[in-house]
């Protein structure tokens, strides 16, 4: 088929067709569709992934994935990732392991070790940790979880740009003063 022009005519409905089975089909006017109702109608669309996690060839457990596909809550195309071993479940700071990282505040200096960065002065600590190991020390993200900057790079990672949902924000902080004018019920406040 081909278009051969394109009339603006306004504000139309828009369906989606959906058949069991099929992820897309042609109609007998020879349109080809295809099965997108559910993702356009969804809130949130996670996708977990997961791969082994092993301590030497032994598999210890499994490292999941959830990558935001579609959210009015966090930045879409964001990742979170947590560890949960057979042993010991679900790693209690596996994710923020991974974003300390990301973020400088721990470093890999060699394969299978870690280092800590103290955040406030940049000092690269001497001691040497297995990843499993500084994941389960309470004592180092409890005082990286408090401190500032730390807090300000998950922000900007995962916060929604200002005005698109999920968060007070400006334009929440609008919409509400346009509310209360219209004396429209906002009890359910972002």
């Amino acid at each position: 088929m081909k278009i051969s022009s394109i009339n603006k005519v306004g504000r139309r409905p828009v369906y989606d067709l959906s058949v069991s089975e099929v992820e897309h089909y042609a109609l007998k006017n020879g349109v080809v569709t295809h099965n997108t109702g559910i993702y356009y109608s969804a809130n949130q669309i996670f996708i977990i992934t997961k791969a082994q996690e092993k301590t030497g060839t032994e598999l210890a457990g499994f490292k999941f994935t959830i990558n935001i596909e579609k959210s009015r809550y966090v930045r879409e195309k964001a990742k979170l990732p947590f560890t949960v071993y057979y042993e010991g479940g679900i790693q209690k700071w596996s994710s923020l392991f991974d974003f300390a990282q990301e973020a400088g505040f721990i470093i890999k200096p060699k394969v299978g070790w870690f280092q800590t960065v103290d955040p406030d002065t940049g000092e690269i600590s001497e001691k040497s940790y297995r990843a499993k190991d500084l994941q389960s020390n309470d004592e180092y993200f409890e005082k990286l979880t408090k401190h500032k900057d730390f807090k300000d790079f998950i922000e900007q990672k995962f916060k929604l740009a200002p005005g698109t949902g999920g968060r007070k924000d400006v334009a929440d902080e609008d919409f509400l003063e346009v509310a209360d004018e219209y004396d429209v019920d906002n009890s359910d406040e972002v």
